[in-house]
């Protein structure tokens, strides 16, 4: 079982990502590499993030692999760049939508696919067991710092994208983080008549949280209906996630934009199979078979494996709730390149960015958490897991990423632990929004109380010790 990486990555507050931790990490990851070849690293913003990589580099350097320094950029322009300079592997220093005081990292492949969790444990395993080797002193890695990487990565999204026939007004959140730099550039050369907002790039997200959420966008969704914006457009702090604001300064549902996108790439490459996480709506279900495709669900943050499991299942799309890999153009979420796709479409349509979602199905959602140490989660979601298999019409149960039960009028359900943050998750979907209430006060209670139940009992064990 992973100790360090979760659901995307290793993420967490700065007592558990210490530099020392990511030298260790560095001279496994070079180990792993067999002491040799071109590392890319790259950085967010975050105050913690120079330090962080600085830290890395000198345990890939003293594992004797050479590191790729790209600054500060995106991580769309990242993984681009890793798979274009044919690199042996890319880290990226970020905390992706975490809060501010949070950081981790990302490691991807040549290709710019992030590794998967059984590459994940073998770096575990190395730096837990401190079976990392260093390199001979005549061996030692050096480090070069490459410039104009983001200035490569616009040029490369803009030969794949024409520009816009119709002035497009566009109101961009790039929530003070890496993207600040390019996706605005992007789609000012796109033709877009181009307005942001939290654009500066800011390591301490002084705009908002970088979570590209409803609550967290309120203030945006008021300035694209103020504004008369034909869309808005919110990244994270990495640029892996987008999220889509309508003309009319409404949030669209994440699931709704997968869906558009599985429709459009299905029509574009004339069928294909989609592959998306447990955590996403029938209503892509519904798209996807409408248009001839095919669709698999499977864990959260690791729908780029079945590119690895599947290299002939002829996959067009890898996607995830604010995450889009279109197969393509790259293995790796890009918001920026699916931001320029998007507005493309819009463009092509000829209607307005809510005239656009009609077509997509709409089930009423909410997404819930509560707080949850670690140490509780396995034995909290033991409990929910009981509780929820006792649940009466129920069509299908889940259990391969926590516990999601689909019940027979489509409305459903899943209960599972963050990989990333000390929280229980819950997600609900209604048939009706009586319903979707209904099924969220329910699983609320459940997993507030199941937590409370689980400190008492630690609590208890605290006080009375078994007798040795």
């Amino acid at each position: 079982m992973l100790q360090l990486f979760g659901t995307s990555g290793i993420r967490g507050s700065l007592s558990k990502i210490t530099p020392q931790l990511f030298m260790g990490l560095g001279l496994s990851l070079a180990t792993f590499l067999k002491n040799e070849g071109e590392v890319v690293v790259a950085s967010d913003a975050r105050t913690s993030s120079e330090a962080l990589k600085n830290a890395l580099s000198s345990g890939l350097m003293s594992g004797g692999c050479a590191v790729a320094d790209l600054g500060l950029v995106p991580l769309p322009a990242f993984a681009y760049t890793t798979r274009e300079r044919k690199s042996k592997a890319g880290v990226i220093v970020t905390g992706s939508h975490n809060p501010p005081q949070d950081n981790g990292l990302k490691c991807y492949d040549g290709r710019g696919m992030e590794y998967t969790p059984r590459e994940e444990e073998v770096l575990e395993d190395l730096i837990f067991n401190k079976k990392y080797k260093s390199a001979d002193w005549k061996k030692v890695g050096n480090r070069s710092h490459v410039a104009n990487a983001d200035e490569e990565y616009v040029e490369a999204v803009l030969r794949q994208v024409p520009k816009v026939e119709r002035e497009t007004k566009v109101l961009v959140d790039c929530a003070n983080g890496t993207a600040s730099n390019v996706t605005p550039i992007v789609l000012s050369k796109l033709g877009c008549k181009v307005f942001t907002i939290n654009s500066s790039i800011d390591g301490t997200f002084p705009g908002r949280l970088p979570e590209p959420s409803p609550e967290n966008l309120r203030n945006t969704c008021r300035l694209v209906r103020d504004i008369k914006a034909d869309i808005g457009i919110a990244h994270d702090g990495d640029a892996d996630r987008l999220t889509v604001i309508d003309d009319k300064g409404r949030y669209i549902t994440n699931d709704s934009v997968l869906a558009l996108f599985a429709k459009l790439l299905l029509e574009r490459h004339g069928g294909g199979h989609v592959v998306t996480s447990i955590d996403t709506s029938f209503r892509i279900d519904q798209v996807v078979e409408k248009v001839g495709g095919t669709l698999e669900r499977t864990r959260l943050g690791k729908t780029h494996v079945i590119l690895k499991e599947k290299p002939d299942a002829k996959i067009v799309l890898c996607c995830e709730p604010w995450k889009i890999i279109d197969t393509h153009w790259g293995y790796w979420g890009d918001a920026i390149y699916a931001t320029a796709q998007l507005i493309k479409l819009l463009d092509k349509s000829k209607c307005s960015t809510a005239e656009l979602f009609k077509e997509i199905p709409d089930y009423p959602q909410e997404r819930i958490y509560h707080p949850c140490p670690d140490s509780l989660k396995q034995p909290t979601m033991a409990l929910i897991r009981q509780r929820l298999s006792e649940e009466k019409g129920v069509a299908s149960i889940w259990t391969y990423d926590g516990i999601r039960v689909n019940y027979e009028d489509n409305s459903w359900v899943l209960i599972r632990p963050s990989g990333t943050e000390p929280k229980i998750r819950i997600y609900c979907e209604g048939a009706t929004t009586r319903r979707l209430n209904e099924l969220a006060k329910q699983s609320a209670s459940l997993v507030k109380t199941t937590i409370i139940k689980e400190k008492k009992q630690k609590a208890r064990t605290k006080e009375s010790p078994n007798d040795s």
